[in-house]
């Protein structure tokens, strides 16, 4: 997990803890009879929802602009400096999930063979089957938008999806979906996981799925809705390769 989503996180976690135990003492005042206690109490409840909202809008905000720079320089960088911090705490596989970020990353503005470098740079044989997963479904990814091989890009995320099933920590659900949507193999399941997807948040994921989805309505002759999904990518990473060539 990124530094960022790992801070949001923490936030989030700190914010709900902190809102139960103002919920639980309104709810005592209450019992006791302790009127006056209770309003005090509940803005303090307030003030915590308030925080969530500001820390999910301030990391999406961060991201967001990270990904509209015209290169990925600025959001490679920003993974890469977060490493240290992650190593200095102890994070599991810190450096497989940096090297899976930042050629994902790379992957999107097209620079493939910064993405190879970022992978090659982990030993990925000593990573769980999660990571190894990961690896695999971005490999799928580049099959699509480097090689326009959706044959190749099915038969990886079928390798990826098998090696993830094998971990007690799952996968990447949204990636699969979008490739195998984006290939023309996704089902009506997936279809809604990727609108989900492309519909809110920033970065990346958003991106391809709705890059993916325009690929799908576009198939379905449905050239409006291939539009509107073709804008939320340009929304969201100006530069996604995607955007420039068919599958």
């Amino acid at each position: 997990m990124a530094s960022g989503r790992k801070q949001l996180t923490m936030v989030v976690i700190a914010a709900g803890l902190f809102a139960a135990v103002m919920l639980t003492g309104v709810i005592g005042n209450i019992i006791r009879g302790n009127y006056l206690a209770a309003p005090l109490i509940a803005l303090a409840l307030l003030a915590a929802f308030v925080l969530i909202w500001v820390a999910v809008r301030v990391n999406q905000r961060r991201i967001q602009m990270m990904f509209r720079q015209p290169t990925p320089d600025r959001v490679i960088d920003h993974y890469h400096s977060t490493l240290v911090q992650a190593r200095a705490r102890k994070v599991p596989h810190a450096e497989a999930t940096t090297a899976y970020l930042s050629a994902l990353a790379a992957t999107v503005y097209g620079q493939f063979d910064r993405a190879r470098e970022e992978l090659n740079a982990v030993e990925w044989d000593q990573t769980p089957p999660m990571y190894r997963g990961h690896r695999l479904h971005l490999l799928a990814l580049m099959e699509l938008l480097e090689k326009h091989d959706p044959a190749g890009a099915l038969r990886l995320a079928d390798e990826a999806q098998a090696l993830e099933r094998t971990d007690p920590a799952g996968g990447l659900q949204i990636l699969h979906d979008a490739i195998l949507v984006a290939a023309g193999e996704g089902d009506a399941e997936a279809v809604k996981r990727c609108q989900r997807t492309a519909d809110r948040g920033a970065g990346a994921m958003p991106a391809l799925c709705a890059w993916a989805l325009s690929l799908y309505l576009e198939r379905d002759g449905q050239l409006k809705d291939t539009e509107r999904y073709r804008e939320r990518v340009r929304e969201t990473v100006p530069q996604f390769v995607g955007l420039k060539s068919r599958v």
